[in-house]
């Protein structure tokens, strides 16, 4: 069963019992007020005509010389008038002709006469033989009259059959009232049910949509009640999940083209290794003019392969976040200092100028892990050593920069196209794949240094012309 149709039947159920009880409820109170006021205007009659009989005003005798009088009063009062003297008889009957009274049964045994007789008043509803109809009936002992009245009864009966006949109209009309309300409430519950499920079988269909992958799918939003907030939370859901799914499509691509790099980069110095190997034992082992050749040649993509490996292995501990820091204070002119003084020979084996203008602070400090940046400007002015051209320039000099300290590393060397440098940092990319396996490149240092740099909160960028150099700068907190 639908949502809608369990709303759309709650309401009708709720209405159907709720218009029910109001009716019933309704009805019972009309019967019960008409025949209160039925019994209130009896009393009220039968006082006033006990009144009139004991004070002597109306005179009710054998002669019948008030019976105009006493229908007249009936008639105003739309009831009928019985007068019973001590012994039960019937005196006076406004529905009976004065010449058939002696007919009538004695009326001592009515249950409204035997109430008077006992408390002065009585009441009592029941079926009139005479008239053939059900009648309110009450009675009032008369205290004093003339001829014998003294101890008898006054009696008004009022002909229910009409009170009854007007609840039933008023109930018909209460029940039909009720009927065309269940009917509008049917309508009308149809119709909230509708716009209640509506956005709810609009977040289903999109709940379901996202299931099946789409993950593009939104609800839209057209409340800020309960529905409209639930809403929302499945389309900030659905945005979160559609960045995890591009996080991971984008991590997948990521690992298939870093596998993909890795198994290159291997491959090229294992086959050489392996093909310099299988020559000298094919006999080249004693030809003295290659012998030693082939195998400088195996020892150097040896160490090309152990290179690799080892950045390899480091990269992989800062991107696991194994790679532990150990931040610190140091001076930062030592620091340059000790590295450029390091990296002097790797430089004049290439006649490269490797020079070193001393911070705006000599004496000032920097935060951060000291051997791993040894590792970044080692890296950097590697780079610069490897393509720069024999009698170039390699300048090492420290800046500032708002609050923090810039290490700049520039050379002279043969620069990088724009096209290249926001992909230098990534990892195996290359601008010249031939150049950078000819100096012994691996792909992952510059990896490797924005990492650690971005570890240290700082950013690296570059800014380079083709034939004119290149400038590595990173930041440093003070």
């Amino acid at each position: 069963m639908t949502l809608r149709r369990k709303i759309t039947l709650t309401y009708v159920a709720v209405t159907v019992l709720g218009v029910a009880l109001v009716s019933l409820i309704t009805s019972v109170q009309v019967s019960r007020f008409l025949d209160r006021r039925a019994a209130v205007a009896a009393q009220s009659q039968v006082d006033v005509l006990a009144t009139l009989i004991e004070n002597g005003t109306l005179i009710v005798d054998s002669t019948g010389s008030q019976d105009a009088t006493l229908s007249e009063l009936a008639r105003i009062m739309d009831v009928r008038i019985t007068v019973i003297d001590s012994a039960g008889n019937v005196r006076y009957d406004s529905n009976v002709p004065r010449s058939e009274l002696g007919r009538l049964d004695n009326h001592l045994d009515r249950p409204e006469i035997i109430q008077a007789h006992l408390r002065s008043r009585g009441r009592a509803d029941r079926h009139s033989a005479t008239l053939d109809a059900d009648m309110l009936y009450y009675a009032r002992a008369l205290r004093m009259g003339a001829e014998g009245l003294h101890g008898g009864y006054v009696r008004a009966a009022i002909n229910v059959e009409e009170l009854s006949a007007f609840s039933a109209s008023v109930q018909r009309i209460i029940w039909a009232v009720g009927l065309v309300t269940i009917v509008l409430l049917l309508v009308v519950s149809s119709q909230v049910a509708k716009r209640i499920t509506r956005p709810i079988q609009q977040i289903a269909a999109t709940a379901d949509a996202i299931k099946g992958g789409d993950v593009l799918q939104r609800v839209p939003v057209t409340s800020d009640d309960e529905i409209g907030r639930l809403a929302t939370g499945i389309n900030d859901m659905a945005e979160k999940l559609g960045n995890d799914i591009e996080k991971l499509r984008k991590l997948e691509r990521v690992r298939s083209e870093f596998l993909a790099n890795v198994s290159h980069e291997l491959r090229t110095p294992i086959f050489s290794i392996q093909g310099f190997l299988e020559t000298l034992l094919d006999g080249a082992v004693d030809d003295p003019q290659v012998n030693r050749e082939f195998l400088e040649k195996a020892h150097h993509h040896a160490n090309r392969l152990n290179t690799l490996l080892s950045d390899l292995i480091e990269i992989s501990r800062i991107e696991s976040g194994d790679m532990k820091m150990s931040f610190r204070y140091f001076s930062l002119s030592e620091f340059l200092q000790q590295v450029v003084q390091e990296m002097q020979p790797q430089a004049a084996k290439k006649s490269l100028s490797l020079e070193l203008v001393m911070p705006l602070q000599p004496d000032g400090k920097v935060y951060g892990d000291r051997e791993r940046l040894k590792q970044v400007m080692i890296n950097l002015i590697d780079n610069a050593v490897k393509y720069t051209e024999p009698g170039g320039v390699i300048t090492v000099r420290a800046s500032r920069e708002g609050t923090r300290i810039a290490v700049h590393v520039r050379d002279t060397g043969c620069g990088i196209a724009p096209e290249h440098q926001a992909r230098i940092f990534e990892r195996f990319y290359r601008v010249d794949r031939d150049r950078s396996r000819e100096v012994g490149g691996t792909g992952l240092g510059l990896a490797i240094v924005k990492h650690i740099v971005e570890a240290h909160g700082g950013t690296i960028k570059v800014e380079s012309e083709v034939g004119k150099g290149s400038t590595f700068t990173y930041t440093l907190k003070q």
